[in-house]
């Protein structure tokens, strides 16, 4: 879901600001579509959909998140 959200494949507006003009490239262990992690101080919202999926994501290999289809990109997380 977060896929297509970032992709604009649903319509639902991302509430989440991308490092990707924080970063002139990805560091590590992020890639280059990485978001800022929101902050939390309740395991209610550190545990919900956004910052979970965020943590996740960042993290994913680069060749991954730039596949050009929900399909692909899920071919490319049942490998990892």
């Amino acid at each position: 879901m977060f896929y297509k959200i970032h992709y604009h494949l649903v319509a639902i507006n991302m509430p989440l600001e991308s490092n990707s003009e924080l970063l002139l490239a990805p560091t590590r262990t992020e890639n280059l579509l990485a978001y800022v992690i929101p902050t939390s101080s309740c395991d209610y919202h550190l545990y919900s959909f956004y910052p979970r999926t965020v943590r996740a994501c960042n993290y994913l290999p680069q060749d991954s998140v730039l596949l050009g289809t929900p399909e692909a990109f899920g071919s490319a997380l049942a490998s990892v």
